[in-house]
């Protein structure tokens, strides 16, 4: 650890390479060792895939279905990498990584323009190493990059306005409506509601009003359209619904409303995963925060990072605790904010270990570490009550003695008159926890379609039909990469009211013609008894079902995932 803080010009390549080679490996290792996820991975990779082989970069597609729900920007990279690198679980979460490390660098920067050297490098690190943050960084959705593009955004103006450099000031800003633009390009308004209610509340509190003269807010606009209007303009041109829907339905009605939505949630939901989700740093935050609240009281003018970063955490935690739908990845952009907070604080108290915020934090560490190596090496002998899948204990064990190992260095660390020998142990430990847990993820995903599809695909042929039936798949396109025809209820009154994947895919029927492929229970039946090989995909409930109404022939099973036919004659490799 860096034992003197140190703004010299040599320093800065030295810390940005160190950091780049750490990162970029620690994000690399296991990152396509499991199948896609679902629903989120199999969803969003599906519509960039059909991106690269429709030549369509305009309209976004599910399954043939126009998918309006988000902007397009995404999409786009996921399908840049699909063609640099083939369709590989590692290439789709290729953005998602990248850009998790080009964030906890951005973070290097601003902690370092706005405090010190230390602190830049203590809150890359913790960034890097928060479990939730690396978790989205190997996670085939938009919550990281969304998360990224906005902490970005916030960061460089921060950084910018702290700037003694009137050059360096321009360059932060010009990053800052670039990455506003690029958010609002990813998830629509929220990209740009967030840097106006933050910077707004915080030159309201600081009586800054010529901050609004110094930011270039004309050139800041053209910027700003330039990056998110062209999209916005074409695909309306091609779905004339679009603006409505998007803005209306998606997005102001979706915060909103009372409407039924999936992962309802009490207001205080997000605290909990906060303080999962940024251990062991977690242990510190809420000392920083006090800690950052009474210099501010104290002179809120010569504090104005740090007001700007409680800011930041408050609003963004009290915007998503609202609604009554939550989903854990949306509270991502405020572990920036939470990073910077922390890194100041452990850096304040660097040569001050025990003071009694770093003490209760070092202890908390030391006891609950034990506690879960203890939990996670007892917890395969009580299977008959937690579900554990067997080929994941090896590594259940291996955290369980890591923990252990964690806990009595920690211990042993107690009397050491500085932090760094305690941030080491902190970083390992949560570091190799993640690689170990990551390496253990393709035995826990007991979800994902693609054994089976591995068995079908290589004796589809180009006029066979792949029916889901009333179970709809969410990786079974992109591993089947192919449009299958989907059988529900898609005239049902209650349809609107339901968050679920019919929902999802009946929005966007109304911008094409979609009878052939999403199809109801008559149509059903009369392709099943035609002379046409069918396969079809459900699960065992639906399966007795059609055994109880017509002959079927069972080919596969796999997860609880049942592969039928129409036609007798299908034998495939792993024929039960």
């Amino acid at each position: 650890m860096l034992s003197k803080p140190s703004q010299k010009s040599s320093t800065w390549l030295f810390d940005v390479v160190t950091l780049l080679v750490f990162l970029a490996v620690f994000y690399a290792l296991w990152i396509g060792s499991h199948a896609l996820f679902t629903p989120d991975e199999g969803r969003y990779s599906e519509v960039a895939r059909e991106m690269v082989v429709t030549g369509d970069y305009i309209t976004p597609r599910l399954n043939g279905v126009a998918f309006l729900d988000k902007p397009a920007l995404y999409y786009w990279l996921q399908a840049i990498a699909i063609n640099l690198f083939g369709l590989k679980e590692w290439a789709l979460r290729f953005w998602p990584a990248l850009m998790g490390v080009f964030s906890s660098l951005v973070v290097y920067f601003t902690g370092r323009i706005l405090f010190d050297r230390r602190t830049g490098v203590i809150s890359a690190l913790i960034l890097a190493t928060s479990p939730l943050y690396y978790g989205a960084a190997h996670y085939a959705n938009l919550d990281l990059e969304v998360a990224a593009l906005i902490g970005n955004s916030l960061l460089c103006f921060i950084a910018a306005m702290q700037s003694a450099s009137q050059k360096t000031k321009t360059f932060l800003l010009l990053a800052f409506y670039l990455f506003a633009g690029l958010a609002a390009l990813t998830k629509g308004l929220i990209g740009i509601a967030f840097p106006a209610m933050i910077i707004g509340a915080w030159i309201i509190l600081l009586n800054r009003w010529r901050t609004l003269l110094n930011m270039n807010l004309l050139g800041g606009l053209v910027i700003f359209l330039a990056i998110t209007l062209p999209w916005y303009y074409l695909v309306q041109k091609a779905n004339p619904e679009f603006l409505h829907f998007f803005f209306v339905t998606q997005q102001v009605s979706r915060f909103l409303t009372l409407q039924d939505f999936n992962d309802k949630a009490a207001f205080w939901f997000y605290i909990p995963v906060v303080m999962g989700g940024f251990f062991p740093w977690s242990l510190f935050l809420i000392q920083a925060v006090y800690q950052k609240l009474q210099v501010i009281w104290k002179n809120k003018n010569a504090h104005a990072a740090e007001l700007f970063l409680v800011l930041w955490l408050f609003m963004v935690l009290i915007f998503f605790s609202i609604p009554h739908s939550k989903t854990v990845g949306y509270i991502l952009p405020l572990f920036p904010a939470c990073a910077l907070l922390v890194g100041s604080y452990l850096n304040v108290c660097w040569d001050k270990v025990n003071s009694g915020g770093v003490k209760a934090g070092k202890t908390v560490f030391t006891y609950l570490s034990i506690v879960l190596g203890i939990g996670f090496l007892v917890a395969p002998f009580f299977r008959n009550w937690i579900d554990i899948p067997s080929h994941f204990i090896p590594y259940l064990l291996g955290l369980g003695v890591l923990l252990l190992i964690a806990g009595a260095i920690s211990h042993l660390l107690k009397h050491r008159p500085k932090l760094g020998s305690v941030f080491t142990c902190l970083t390992l430990t949560i570091a190799i926890s993640l690689l170990v847990f990551s390496a253990g993820l393709d035995t826990v995903n007991d979800k994902s379609i693609k054994p089976l599809v591995q068995d079908l695909k290589p004796h589809l042929q180009a006029d066979d039909e792949v029916v889901a039936y009333y179970k709809y798949y969410q990786d079974l396109p992109i591993y089947l990469q192919r449009r299958v025809t989907i059988v529900a209820d898609w005239h049902a009154s209650d349809i609107p009211q339901k968050d679920n994947w019919v929902r999802e895919i009946w929005y966007g029927m109304v911008f094409q013609d979609t009878k052939d492929w999403l199809i109801e229970e008559p149509t059903f039946w009369q392709r099943w008894h035609s002379a046409k090989r069918l396969f079809v995909i459900t699960d065992e409930n639906y399966f007795h079902k059609l055994e109880q109404q017509t002959t079927v022939y069972k080919i596969s099973e796999q997860n609880h995932i049942v592969l039928l036919s129409n036609q007798p004659d299908v034998i495939l490799s792993k024929n039960p």
